[in-house]
Parts: structure tokens; C-alpha cells; sequence
């Protein structure tokens, strides 16, 4: 089952979004207002809840890797802690919803996001915290080997899984008799 990943990254669009409409989709954070119609919404520290409380209303599963609220599932495993990034904690997500193939969209892990810096009192991750989130998809990715993760986020700073471009992956998935790996 593939999943697609949207994150908050300086590439992310309403187009990029409603370019995988019909997939199975997680969001990640801030880009949850894009894909209001996805099936979860990730964002690991309980800061980010407290300062968009409306994502509580979301439709969608809703999980953190803290505690913030009846609402929302909290994941705890040894791979995704309190301070890993929110995408780390989404290929978790998408891991236990069953996804053998997960692409990722908006993770430019360089910038700031679609909507700019955040003027809501969060802070935008310093370069030092993007090089241990660095580290932790690495791990995750060596970890769940089974799993494959395609970065489809044109000029992505993050290199740990192998870089594809979604429409392509998307028309191996139309081909009739052609699954993500190649034949069914």
C-alpha cells in the first residue's frame, strides 16, 4: 500500500496537494489546512497543538509523539521520540497504517515553509535540529528496510532515501499489471 507524505516545506503547494487527491495522504504540521480531506494529521511536539488548536478538529487520524489531548493518538516507540521531527513520526504513522511504499512531497529540509517563517510565537528549526532529523530518517530508513521511501520533493536537502519524481510513481501505480516494485 503506498501512503504520500505532505510536508510544510518551502515546495509545498495547494497544486502540489491537490495533485495526489485520491491517494492515501498524511500531512504533516502546517500543511494540514492543504489536504483538509487526508486520512492523518502528524505533528510530534505538543507545542505545535497548543498554537493551532483547530487541528484538533481535523477529520483525519490525528497523532504526536506527545501527549496533548483525548484527540489525538500519542505514538511512542523507540524510533520516533518527543524531540524527532514530525516526519520522522508521519513514516512511523504510515508504517503501522500499512504502507509498504511511502512518497514524500514538501520535505525541502531547507528553508522555512509554503507560508514563510511562523509568526505565532513557534520557531523555525535551526540548521543544527534539520542535521539530527537528518540522522533520525536515516535511522528510521535502515530500520524499516522493507519499507520503501521515494523523496519526490524536488531539490530536497534530505538525501537519506532515494530521490524519484512523483508523476512517475504515480503512473507506475495506473499501469494495469504494475505495482511499485515493478511487477505484481
Amino acid at each position: 500500500m503506498q501512503y504520500v507524505l505532505l510536508a510544510p516545506g518551502p515546495s509545498m503547494s495547494q497544486a502540489v496537494a491537490d495533485s495526489v487527491r485520491g491517494q492515501k495522504v498524511g500531512v504533516l504540521t502546517s500543511a494540514y489546512p492543504l489536504a483538509p480531506w487526508a486520512d492523518f494529521l502528524a505533528a510530534t511536539d505538543a507545542g505545535w497543538w497548543r498554537n493551532y488548536p483547530d487541528a484538533k478538529l481535523f477529520a483525519g487520524a490525528k497523532y504526536s509523539a506527545a501527549k496533548v489531548g483525548d484527540e489525538v493518538t500519542q505514538i511512542a516507540t523507540s524510533h520516533v521520540g518527543t524531540s524527532s521531527s514530525s516526519g520522522v513520526l508521519a513514516l512511523e504513522v504510515a508504517k503501522q497504517r500499512g504502507a509498504t511504499r511511502i512518497l514524500l512531497l514538501g520535505f525541502d529540509h531547507k528553508g522555512t515553509h509554503y507560508f514563510g517563517p511562523y509568526k505565532n510565537g513557534l520557531r523555525n528549526t535551526p540548521d543544527r535540529r534539520r542535521k539530527e532529523h537528518a540522522e533520525q530518517f536515516a535511522q528510521w530508513g535502515r530500520v524499516n528496510k522493507d519499507i520503501e521511501v521515494l523523496n519526490c520533493t524536488e531539490g530536497s536537502a534530505l538525501k537519506c532515501f532515494p530521490m524519484a519524481r512523483l508523476d512517475d510513481c504515480l503512473a507506475e501505480l495506473a499501469a494495469p499489471g504494475i505495482g511499485p516494485n515493478g511487477i505484481f
